[in-house]
């Protein structure tokens, strides 16, 4: 017996489909090392939840961490949890500055957003001169950024302004990541938002999700077999949480198999119960957070099947003009039920919710 190597719901060891974008921050890591600077542009991954967000930030630090020689000092900061210049200053200490002072630094409640930037950029050159001496430089690594308070985001957009111009040798970088809408929550709270680079993550591939499913089990002595694999990638529909928690139940429902064992259909079938049991829990539980006139947009949503939808089909749908939906959609996007796929269309965040909601508005007549 062996322990299964799927982690639904926790944060993941490897990331499956998003190796372009590591090695694209290794790259650009490594140049660094090469020809010490300042990176101008904040990165952020945006995406609906469960599409392993934080597991890409969290191998991004793994990675700086073993850059070069010396590698990268880190910085992981959850916003949300209180103002986001407090959060980056107290995260800050853990650098170990030395001789250099934090007091007052975090600045008063509602002072300018450039004053506040200022305070952001002193204690900033003074982590990334620190982290210099005793590594190639500093990485600071923000997750969730959507919930981050707009003053926060001033501050640290301003700070980096100003870094670009007047730091630009020292070698430092900032990777984040946050829901779909990030970049309108971001753009509100900051008017030169080209400060940030957005890149959208989505769901798997058919070849990565398979990926996901093989490697784990590969590196136990395990293997799939087509038909078994087919069957699971079918059930999960390309979504990263999914996929780990019908890998996790077919695991299970194989008995926690030992090396050089073949994971047939029959293994996947006894799987279904336990899948469908999570993904009703997990569908009950973002239904459950919908307030009456979120409810009635997302009915109106999946009325049109998984999507995309177009918006003024549900406006139309609920007999509203696009306007008068328009809070019940920024409030779904921040709640991450639903996604922003293009200008002018949304989709359910996780496959099979739009099915759910038509279920459970039939039992509802």
């Amino acid at each position: 017996m062996q322990m299964s190597p799927y982690t639904p719901g926790e944060v993941a060891e490897e990331v499956y489909g998003r190796e372009p974008i590591l090695e694209g921050i290794r790259r650009d890591l490594a140049f660094m090392t090469v020809e010490p600077r300042f990176a101008g542009r904040i990165r952020v991954f945006a995406g609906p939840r469960g599409v392993g967000k934080t597991s890409l930030l969290r191998a991004a630090q793994a990675d700086a961490e073993r850059v070069g020689r010396l590698g990268f000092q880190t910085v992981f900061v959850t916003a949300g949890d209180g103002p986001l210049l407090l959060s980056l200053i107290e995260s800050l200490k853990e650098v170990q500055l030395g001789p250099v002072s934090f007091g007052g630094e975090a600045g008063a409640a509602g002072a300018p957003a450039s004053s506040q930037g200022r305070r952001l950029q002193r204690v900033l050159v003074a982590a990334g001169e620190e982290a210099q001496s005793r590594s190639h430089g500093l990485v600071i690594l923000i997750d969730e950024i959507q919930s981050a308070d707009p003053e926060g985001l001033k501050a640290l957009a301003y700070a980096w302004q100003q870094m670009q111009s007047e730091h630009r040798d020292l070698p430092m970088a900032a990777y984040t990541a946050g829901l779909s809408h990030s970049q309108d929550v971001i753009t509100d709270a900051v008017s030169f938002a080209e400060r940030f680079k957005y890149q959208h993550l989505q769901n798997l591939s058919r070849q990565d999700a398979e990926q996901a499913l093989r490697s784990p089990a590969a590196q136990k002595g395990v293997t799939w077999s087509e038909d078994a694999l087919v069957a699971a990638l079918d059930l999960a529909g390309g979504y990263p949480f999914f996929i780990q928690v019908v890998g996790d139940e077919t695991w299970q429902a194989a008995g926690h198999p030992g090396p050089g064992t073949l994971i047939e259909p029959k293994q996947v079938a006894g799987a279904i119960s336990g899948f469908d049991d999570t993904r009703q829990s997990f569908f009950r539980a973002r239904w459950q957070k919908a307030t009456p006139a979120e409810s009635q947009f997302l009915r109106a949503m999946a009325a049109h099947g998984e999507g995309p939808v177009r918006r003024g089909a549900i406006a139309d749908e609920m007999g509203r003009s696009t306007n008068d939906i328009s809070m019940a959609r920024r409030s779904l996007l921040d709640k991450g039920l639903i996604d922003a796929t293009s200008h002018g269309y949304l989709e359910f965040t996780a496959p099979g919710f739009a099915e759910f909601i038509r279920e459970e508005s039939s039992d509802s007549l």
